[in-house]
């Protein structure tokens, strides 16, 4: 039902069409010849995402009206049609040849799109859309497919005799050709040229000819283009089709893309095992509700009636099969809600590339390689951690076919870490799940290169035309809490890296991209290159998950290591013990914060950190680091062991209190204040346990709150 809705607004929109458009052949027995009038409109003004480098904007209607009545058998006249865009932007639809002819293409009298025009045989609307294949792209010389005035008796019931286009004289055609191929780069990148295009005056009042130009694209970013996008038309000889120097609106610039990393967990601890375990959501919004697009327009098309049982297939909106009747083929197809909602335009494959070998792609004019797709680049993956994806995006749960064939937002996995883009007329075959995510999506384990890295990449296969669609797509970690060695003394390796290291970022984008996709440059791009494609032109980015150490974190809240005074600081790691408790083994460090005495008492206030015996190239327990006596090794506290340092060895002349920092869970402090050598003064205490600080936690200058411990 949600199709036929949608196609329900296509029909309507074309009707309208037929309302001014409904007579679109000369009629023989008119009144006296009038001078041509032609004016050229916008069928649409279309918003433009502002990351797009190939964006299909509004197809131009030249409308034309009066002008002589010519004699039977007589050669149509022809004219060169140049269209600009202004500002100057490179246009940037699909070359099908090395010339520059190329994906953009004029249609007479709306051919194939079946409104009724009083003729009897099919002309006009009622026409076959014929291309003409024969020397379009010269720049001077006659009608390339000789078109000659003809004769329709009319259809019963209405007027005639009328004039029509049929073939003339060596013109192979069994109808009149009425599909013309643009030539790209000829008068300028921003310009594309339709020659010796045949144009038979409508002559007699009430009957109009219509001239729509199709499939142009344009780049949106890197260029002067910023608000509306106009075009300029031009003719010669001008008097054939009168529209010189037209300038019309074809479409606006939106608002980009947001994105959000948005995390759905606080920090994992590295002690602590997690299995295909939800640690972030990667949220897309499109800036405009038709800023996600299928490749196609979902449903196929039979004698001219969009919606009809074809379309209600899986992945519909994903796949072109040019062999059946084709799809999203009527001209002004494209302005009616849904249908605004294809990365393609008006596909035709009257034209095309025929390329042979291995490796060559066959290209269809209009039809584009995908649909708009996205793409999450990670960095920074440890080894022995699992990083996953979810191959489909979030949905509600209701049932729908997959492809277009429903309003429900809906993206699903094509490529990981290569194949940004891919070929027009591959197959559709999104990746399946391999695993189930903890929020019960299909999920599938990404591989991390050398450096760390890993891409996914999504493509929209349902989209609302009505809405600004919300796309979600989860990013699951697992891994196990492995034993401390030798080796690596914290079990796995962890994601939280020191300060000045990369941190574990995900970028999210458009894609394909420059640098990522399978093309180099970026707003002049022009060729058989992916259709779309994008830029960044925003940083959409954040952590990906945070695996912290396992801590504790001890308060001293008086430690002084003055000329006849000194502290004791014990530290045990008690993850030995008879319950079975998972051994864990790190080092701790101080941060020492006070005053240094002198010999005129204290001094100004400092900061002194002692570093855990595993971090200086030659450790000292007790002298020159805080560490422990256990083995092995011998630089760590190992479970069942204390590890002791005196103030008057790493803190001399200090007074104040110490926090340290214990890269094992289990710690417990406790502390010894003496005059040296027992004589007089003897005082302990057991150190305070806080919250660890890791992200999520409260911080001290965060919250304004320090939490002990329970």
């Amino acid at each position: 039902m949600a199709d036929f809705r949608r196609w329900l607004t296509v029909l309507a929109v074309l009707a309208v069409m037929a309302c001014a458009a409904s007579a679109q052949v000369g009629v023989a027995n008119g009144s006296a010849n009038s001078a041509l009038i032609c004016t050229a409109t916008g069928a649409g003004i279309p918003e433009l995402r502002p990351e797009g480098y190939t964006e299909l904007v509004g197809d131009i209607l030249i409308s034309c009206t009066g002008g002589p009545v010519l004699q039977q058998g007589a050669s149509i006249p022809t004219t060169n049609i140049v269209v600009y865009m202004a500002p100057s932007v490179p246009i940037t639809s699909r070359f099908l040849n090395s010339s520059g002819a190329s994906e953009a293409l004029l249609i007479i009298d709306e051919a194939g799109s079946s409104i009724a025009t009083g003729v009897a045989g099919n002309y006009g609307p009622k026409a076959p859309q014929v291309p003409c294949t024969t020397g379009q792209q010269q720049q001077t010389g006659g009608s390339a497919c000789n078109l000659i005035v003809g004769m329709d008796p009319g259809a019963a019931g209405e007027n005639g005799p009328y004039e029509v286009a049929v073939p003339g004289a060596g013109n192979s055609a069994t109808s009149a050709q009425n599909v013309f191929q643009g030539k790209i780069g000829d008068f300028g990148t921003n310009s594309v040229t339709f020659y010796n295009v045949p144009v038979l005056p409508p002559a007699t009042s009430g009957v109009t000819r219509v001239f729509r130009i199709t499939n142009i694209r344009v780049p949106v970013p890197g260029g002067n283009l910023s608000g509306t996008l106009q075009a300029i038309i031009s003719t010669s000889p001008n008097q054939t089709l009168p529209v010189a120097g037209t300038a019309i609106n074809i479409g606006i610039v939106g608002t980009p893309m947001a994105a959000a990393v948005v995390p759905t967990k606080t920090p994992f601890q590295q002690c602590v095992p997690a299995t295909v375990s939800l640690t972030a959501n990667l949220v897309f919004t499109e800036g405009f509700a038709t800023g996600f697009k299928t490749r196609v327009v979902p449903g196929g098309v039979a004698n001219g009636i969009p919606g009809n049982s074809t379309g209600n297939t899986t992945w519909a909106a994903e796949a072109q099969n040019l062999a059946s009747p084709i799809n999203q083929n009527i001209p002004g197809g494209l302005y009616g809600g849904f249908s605004a909602n294809s990365e393609s335009g008006f596909i035709y494959p009257g034209f095309g590339t025929a390329n042979t070998g291995s490796g060559a792609v066959n290209y269809t004019a209009g039809l584009a390689d995908y649909g708009t797709r996205m793409k999450a680049v990670f960095t920074n993956i440890p080894a022995g951690l699992t990083l996953y994806v979810s191959t489909t995006s979030a949905s509600n749960g209701t049932a729908f076919i997959p492809g277009g064939t429903s309003v429900l937002p809906y993206a699903v996995l094509v490529a990981t870490n290569s194949g940004e883009a891919t070929p027009d007329g591959s197959s559709f075959a999104p990746i399946a799940g391999t695993t189930t995510g903890s929020d019960l999506l299909p999920a599938i384990a990404l591989s991390a290169n050398s450096s760390g890295q890993a891409i996914a990449v999504w493509e929209v296969t349902n989209a609302n035309p009505s809405a600004k669609d919300v796309l979600s797509f989860s990013v699951y970690v697992s891994y196990t809490a492995t034993s401390a060695t030798a080796a690596n003394p914290y079990g796995l390796p962890i994601t939280d890296l020191p300060v000045g290291s990369p941190v574990n970022n995900v970028a999210l984008s458009f894609a394909p991209e420059p640098g990522g996709g399978t093309f180099s440059t970026a707003n002049a791009t022009q060729g058989q290159v992916p259709t779309p494609r994008f830029a960044i032109t925003n940083i959409y980015q954040g952590r990906w998950t945070t695996i912290n150490l396992c801590q504790t974190t001890l308060l001293y809240p008086y430690v002084v290591g003055i000329s006849g005074f000194d502290t004791g600081i014990a530290v045990s790691n008690t993850s030995l013990d008879p319950f079975g408790t998972v051994n864990q083994t790190g080092s701790c460090k101080l941060y020492a914060y006070g005053n240094i005495w002198g010999a005129n008492g204290p001094g100004p206030q400092t900061s002194i950190v002692v570093p855990g015996c595993d971090a200086i190239a030659n450790p000292l327990p007790g002298t020159n680091c805080f560490g422990g006596n256990g083995t092995p090794p011998t630089n760590y506290i190992a479970p069942g062991t204390t590890g002791v340092v005196m103030a008057s060895q790493v803190l001399t002349g200090f007074q104040g209190y110490v926090i340290a920092v214990c890269n094992f869970q289990y710690a417990h402090g406790y502390a010894a204040l003496t005059d040296v050598g027992l004589h007089n003064l003897w005082s302990s205490y057991l150190a305070l346990e806080l919250s660890p600080p890791g992200v999520g936690s409260p911080r001290k200058g965060v919250s304004g709150i320090e939490t002990l411990a329970h």
